[in-house]
């Protein structure tokens, strides 16, 4: 049963799920309780989106309770493009009903009511949606789209962006020596040496065959290069058990950096391939910057 505040006389729980936004915000959730939970593009919000069109501090979410029940009210904390509840813009508050869409900027979020298994298939439908299923980095849409959210805020507030791509030498000859079912566990624990030698704040990311990308926000090109090298370097020195087999490989790297190689996401793109083209001719199992620095290539 559910009354007129959409409360509800069960053990299912109050979710926020944005159902229409960015590829990056699609599919976010966050499960409510009884704390206020603001939401917006500033770090401080407790629901965070990327999506532009959204305020940094858009609106909030408010638990009250009467009478031993617990319901949710929606204000709108002075927004630039308003806050929307089933498309009427909310002028005060509003309480939530179980279904509510609400809309800011052009992201969409419903309100409802969900049980375990609800919250167990939406959680699969979103790691399907965003991450590479073989290997657990995020898949090349949605990191192509961080991309260019941190770039947005490099360029805004004049921080460096250094941008790593990374290519297995020679994977072919893997494939065809041992088979596929080799060659995939040995990806996998390549994204897996990437994982464990990135920062926390460092963005990973599988491009596509045998290719990896790292974004690493307010960092400049040595330090970029730095974090290229302990791949790199972790990667040598570690062999890889499949199956029967022990695969030793190794990976080539080419680095870009805003503002000092770049001045575009585009550039950024296009220099870390030049360079990771470049560290193939000389010999691979190394990593190159677009703009050569001290130390480069030896």
């Amino acid at each position: 049963m559910e009354d007129e505040r959409g409360k509800r006389q069960t053990d299912q729980h109050p979710f926020l799920t944005v159902i229409w936004g960015t590829n990056f915000d699609f599919g976010k959730e966050m499960k409510l309780g009884e704390r206020p939970v603001l939401i917006g593009r500033s770090k401080e919000a407790n629901f965070r989106l990327t999506d532009r069109m959204v305020s940094r501090r858009h609106c909030v979410i408010r638990p009250v309770r009467e009478k031993g029940n617990l319901y949710y009210l929606i204000e709108d904390v002075g927004s630039s493009n308003g806050t929307y509840v089933n498309e009427e813009r909310i002028l005060d508050k509003k309480i939530l009903t179980s279904g509510d869409k609400i809309r800011v900027g052009e992201t969409i979020i419903k309100f409802h009511y969900k049980d375990e298994y609800d919250t167990m298939f939406f959680q699969k439908l979103y790691k399907m949606a965003v991450y590479d299923g073989h290997t657990g980095l995020l898949n090349k849409t949605f990191f192509m789209d961080e991309m260019k959210i941190q770039f947005e805020i490099a360029s805004r507030q004049d921080l460096p962006l250094s941008f790593i791509i990374l290519d297995l030498d020679d994977f072919k000859k893997v494939n065809d020596q041992y088979g596929h079912p080799v060659g995939d566990i040995v990806l996998k624990k390549i994204a897996e040496i990437i994982t464990t030698s990135k920062r926390t704040q460092d963005i990973a990311g599988r491009l596509g065959g045998e290719e990896f990308g790292v974004l690493l926000p307010a960092t400049d090109l040595k330090g970029a290069v730095a974090l290229g090298e302990r791949i790199r370097e972790n990667v040598e020195k570690t062999p890889i058990k499949a199956y029967h087999e022990i695969i030793r490989i190794t990976i080539s790297a080419g680095i870009s950096n805003y503002p000092l190689t770049a001045s575009s996401l585009s550039e950024l793109i296009n220099q870390a391939d030049q360079a990771l083209y470049q560290a193939k001719r000389m010999g691979k199992n190394r990593v190159l910057t677009y703009l050569p620095i001290a130390g480069e290539g030896k």
